[in-house]
């Protein structure tokens, strides 16, 4: 059989029959052990086992990450999971500070980047789609383009005994970090606190690519007195693709 384009492609090679399972290269019924030589690029195969629809990207050489990348036992390309449980479970992000930490903030208005001081960790399973630095807090992510909704909590308090009003926001590639920009409101919060401290909720949707990053950020807009940050978290769940 000759290599057949996308668009002459016939339907069954296209939209192939269900598989049983997702790995095994000697099974049958697996997706892995599907040759995809003959394929056409964009070929779909839905995955029982995970409740999970796979598409095939012929020009992918992406490591192999189950649930989310699988590679063919033959033939070129990469299978990725495009919607279901396993999108579900290896695109979301949640990560967790529980220490309090100092924010340096050596200038009024200036943004900055929560503290790094270790700790920072997943609080679920690790994602094939994220990476966390546990020293600096900044999220990587490697998945497909997809717009992700993002909550970040944390509890703020004022580094010395005079009161202060200071910013939190979620930034994307170090965007306004040391910069005195003004963001609007929906995508910052607001707070002003003594010594005890204070919570904050933000929320976002944002569009990622593959290599963005993802950190809080503060600022303190009364004055260049630090702030104490604790119980840091963040969550980022996919609500639609770019």
């Amino acid at each position: 059989m000759g290599a057949m384009t996308d668009r002459n492609s016939d339907t069954a090679l296209r939209l192939l029959a269900p598989r049983a399972n997702l790995l095994g290269t000697g099974d049958g019924d697996s997706l892995q052990n599907i040759n995809t030589t003959y394929l056409p690029n964009g070929a779909f195969c839905w995955v029982n086992a995970n409740a999970t629809l796979y598409r095939l990207d012929k020009t992918s050489t992406a490591a192999s990450a189950p649930d989310a990348v699988i590679v063919p036992a033959s033939g070129p390309g990469r299978w990725r999971a495009l919607s279901g449980n396993a999108v579900l479970s290896e695109a979301r992000m949640s990560m967790f500070q529980p220490a309090a930490l100092a924010v340096v903030i050596a200038t009024i208005n200036v943004w900055v980047a929560l503290p790094a001081a270790g700790s920072y960790a997943p609080q679920t399973s690790a994602s094939a789609f994220w990476s966390i630095s546990a020293t600096t807090g900044i999220a990587t992510y490697s998945g497909p383009a997809m717009i992700y909704h993002f909550s970040a909590a944390l509890n703020l308090a004022a580094g010395e005994t005079a009161a202060v009003t200071a910013e939190v926001a979620l930034t994307v590639n170090g965007e306004d970090i040391a910069t005195t920009n003004v963001r609007d409101l929906a995508e910052r919060v607001a707070v002003s606190s003594t010594t005890s401290f204070e919570g904050l909720a933000l929320a976002n949707e944002i569009a990622l690519v593959p290599t963005d990053t993802v950190q809080l950020i503060a600022r303190n807009t009364s004055g260049a007195e630090d702030l104490i940050a604790a119980g840091i978290q963040i969550i980022g769940m996919p609500v639609g693709t770019v």
